[in-house]
């Protein structure tokens, strides 16, 4: 009995440490665009936004897309060899490939980007370097996620939040806060991060470079479910702007991006409990005893602590979008009340998502997300023409409902069986 307790709290000290150093992080890069919105008019911030939308776009699409399957089969891999060599040759190959696709396709499609964000030409090169930022602080990321070092790993997250928001201070002290200067600090972050934790990593690990045919197989089958369903994911979380720029004006999509931002960041700091958990899912998704306990007593008590804080942002938002933004934004509280709701279910559907990565069920995860973001796309086309930047929020909280019922069916039909007593 006691050594059960002395493990439940080194697994409560570990997590709460984790989670915190994470949170800190997102929350700094989250502070960052909330940050930009101080200082840009709502038209501007919605150019920020836009031109944000694409790089991010291009990130998830090809760098985030092989990060479940790189941690999964690192994982392993480190089990059987004491080494992640093969799985991480492959995603040294993902990463030079997502670069060379994202420079084409900037390059073949750079009039129709600068049209859309209402950006310059000479704008989009800082834009293609935040994607660059970005990409090598996730490869980053990732790395110490597949060597199993979730702490260097939400470590990693908080010097490049901090980075960022340091950087946006010192350019606003310098006179220098525009579009261009704020795609900048990704890639300037991404150098400072490379730069403290280059000696930590252990490359010994990770050499010498062997790209197996059979891992890259394994690793290209994952990622392209993934790919299709990271990409749907995209949309659904940044979908609503393509609607909302038909219909609406670039001042009030800035306006939504700002209660959006809220929303997102909040969705960021949840989705970390996925990735916390989904190394220990993967070592042990054939142990029933240990995943029960995951479910039944690890995912209520954190459910209920992360729906009391979703209940006391739901009651502050108004007042504290005052606070900051004065009446500029005062329209924003109104969205955000309304995707709270998104982040509860979110919340409750996020426990799943380890289970069905260390399954390998990503065809039925990325075939919901692209369910979803037809509903998302469907439901926006609806109501924003009808209820403005509310309409777009609502689709967005239906949206992930009807998926949060999609993963609540499988499971109990196909799933829970595996871990009966």
């Amino acid at each position: 009995m006691l050594t059960t307790i002395k493990q439940k709290l080194r697994e409560s000290g570990t997590l709460l440490l984790f989670g915190s150093l994470r949170v800190i992080g997102q929350v700094f890069g989250m502070v960052t665009p909330l940050v930009v919105a101080k200082f840009f008019a709502p038209e501007l911030f919605g150019s920020y936004s836009l031109a944000k939308m694409i790089a991010f776009f291009f990130a998830t699409l090809l760098i985030d897309s092989s990060q479940t399957p790189f941690v999964v089969f690192a994982n392993r891999e480190r089990q059987e060899t004491g080494k992640i060599n093969k799985a991480f040759s492959v995603q040294c190959v993902f990463l030079a490939l997502g670069f060379c696709v994202f420079a084409v396709f900037t390059l073949s499609l750079s009039k129709y980007i600068t049209a859309f964000a209402k950006i310059s030409y000479v704008d989009l090169v800082f834009v293609s370097l935040g994607f660059v930022g970005i990409a090598l602080k996730t490869f980053l990321c990732n790395l110490f996620m597949a060597l199993g070092q979730r702490i260097k790993n939400s470590l990693a997250e908080l010097v490049f939040g901090f980075s960022s928001l340091v950087l946006i201070f010192l350019f606003y002290f310098i006179g220098q806060v525009n579009l261009r200067m704020v795609f900048l600090i990704y890639p300037l972050s991404a150098i400072v991060l490379a730069v403290v934790f280059f000696r930590t990593v252990d490359f010994k690990q990770l050499f010498p470079f062997y790209l197996e045919r059979q891992y890259f197989n394994k690793t290209f089958n994952f990622t392209k479910w993934v790919f299709l369903g990271v990409t749907a994911v995209y949309f659904i979380n940044w979908g609503d702007n393509l609607v909302l720029r038909y219909f609406v004006s670039m001042e009030d999509i800035g306006v939504y991006n700002l209660g959006y931002q809220f929303f997102k960041g909040t969705m960021i700091l949840f989705a970390t409990l996925g990735a916390y958990f989904l190394p220990f899912i993967s070592q042990h998704i054939n142990d029933p005893k240990k995943i029960r306990e995951y479910l039944y007593h690890k995912r209520p008590m954190i459910l209920f602590a992360g729906a009391i804080v979703i209940a006391i942002g739901f009651l502050l938002t108004p007042k504290i979008l005052g606070m900051i933004y004065g009446e500029t934004y005062i329209e924003s509280a109104a969205v955000l009340r309304v995707l709270l709701i998104g982040t509860l279910i979110y919340l409750y559907n996020v426990f799943y998502n380890p289970i069905m990565n260390a399954l390998e069920k990503y065809k039925f995860i990325h075939l919901t997300n692209v369910v979803q973001v037809l509903l998302n796309v469907i439901l926006n086309i609806v109501l924003i023409p009808i209820y403005g930047m509310i309409g777009a929020a609502v689709a967005t909280v239906i949206a992930y409902a009807c998926k949060a019922i999609m993963f609540e069916i499988y499971f109990r039909l196909k799933i829970k069986k595996l871990f009966a007593v």
